[in-house]
């Protein structure tokens, strides 16, 4: 699955732009503040229809416009025309259309994974455990047919329990959910167990990569005291759930723990192992999700240089390169230089953006 072509139409500070991507590895490089990130969150705002970059959606709305769109022209299959999506925002209003139909925001999701490593990636190693929840949780999207169903009858379940809580409702009411609610939980704990295991052997083999170390490894806590099971635990912990009026056991408190030598990663590493990991880590999930459905998401990648040496950034760059799939990649002072010894010309493409243009850069011009 490739983008051949992205649009935008009143986007940030982009009136019109448009480029092709290259199939395997783009640069978009160029001053700072001189809209080389907004192009990589027009190609999130068009595959996921929300920004990683705005607290209200109508942000990303050029001045004095009243709406915005990104079309995405997607190819699964080079032998067949790609298609065109388009997602726009107006007067906070979203709308998704697949050519001149209107699709949502679950079926955008399915037909253009991408995964998004910006400038907020420390929050999967330093805060809260639902950073690292999102992260099992995208993977089991894509991978597990059965996850997002199961999922919706999981998050009804607890949101109906929680409401009879604050309500101060019976117990038995509160407890007529406990059924679906411990059926559910239990077979979410499975699939993100099996899906860690499998996840940890790709991640290990990323990690060895970038940072040439193999000594790294997940833990996943279901949420619950599993000694007394999740029956047990939601019996025990009735009364304090009735007094904060949310249930306290369960998935949603799941908690995914990253180790790095033997360490909590958050730590005890650096920002720049911090972003190496969580690049792994993401490139971890995409093999999977390409080896299970055929089809590899999007890499989009903000800020290069941020917390890493040259080396690093070689290394991040040769990683990008084995990946099957497509990579965008923003830089504030791109070198071709950067790049393994032997890449070609054809390998990737390198554009300038400078005051809302987006200009294709001769590959090999850009030395050191």
């Amino acid at each position: 699955m490739k983008i051949t072509r992205l649009t935008a139409e009143s986007f940030r500070r982009f009136e019109h732009a448009g480029f092709e991507p290259h199939p395997h590895l783009t640069v978009l490089h160029g001053a700072n503040a001189s809209g080389k990130t907004s192009l990589l969150e027009a190609a999130y705002f068009g595959a996921r229809a929300t920004s990683f970059r705005a607290r209200r959606l109508d942000e990303v709305v050029l001045e004095k416009q009243q709406a915005a769109s990104v079309s995405l022209w997607i190819a699964h299959d080079p032998k067949n025309p790609a298609t065109q999506w388009t997602t726009a925002i107006q007067n906070g209003e979203v709308t998704i259309r697949r050519l001149t139909e209107a699709s949502n925001r679950r079926e955008l999701a399915q037909a253009i994974p991408v995964v998004l490593v910006d400038r907020q990636l420390h929050r999967v190693f330093e805060e809260g455990p639902v950073y690292r929840r999102r992260y099992l949780d995208w993977g089991l999207f894509y991978v597990e047919p059965s996850f997002f169903t199961l999922w919706r009858r999981h998050e009804r379940a607890l949101r109906q329990r929680n409401q009879a809580l604050r309500q101060r409702a019976p117990k038995a009411e509160v407890e007529v959910w406990n059924p679906e609610f411990i059926a559910t939980a239990n077979a979410l704990h499975q699939l993100r167990l099996a899906h860690v295991k499998v996840l940890e052997q790709s991640a290990r083999r990323w990690v060895a990569e970038l940072l040439q170390n193999e000594h790294f490894s997940f833990a996943l806590s279901s949420g619950w005291n599993e000694q007394l099971g999740l029956e047990g635990a939601l019996a025990e912990g009735y009364e304090g759930d009735r007094k904060m009026g949310f249930t306290h056991a369960g998935p949603h408190r799941a908690e995914l723990r990253v180790r790095f030598e033997q360490r909590e990663a958050r730590a005890f590493v650096s920002r720049g192992q911090q972003k190496l990991l969580a690049v792994a880590m993401a490139l971890a999930q995409a093999q999977l999700v390409a080896e299970i459905t055929g089809q590899a998401p999007i890499i989009l990648l903000d800020d290069l240089e941020a917390e890493l040496a040259t080396e690093w950034q070689q290394r991040l760059l040769k990683a990008l390169l084995q990946y099957p799939g497509q990579s965008l990649v923003t830089s504030l002072e791109w070198r071709d230089s950067l790049l393994p010894s032997g890449t070609s010309a054809n390998e990737y493409t390198v554009f300038h953006v400078e005051h809302g243009h987006v200009v294709p850069s001769m590959p090999g011009t850009l030395k050191e």
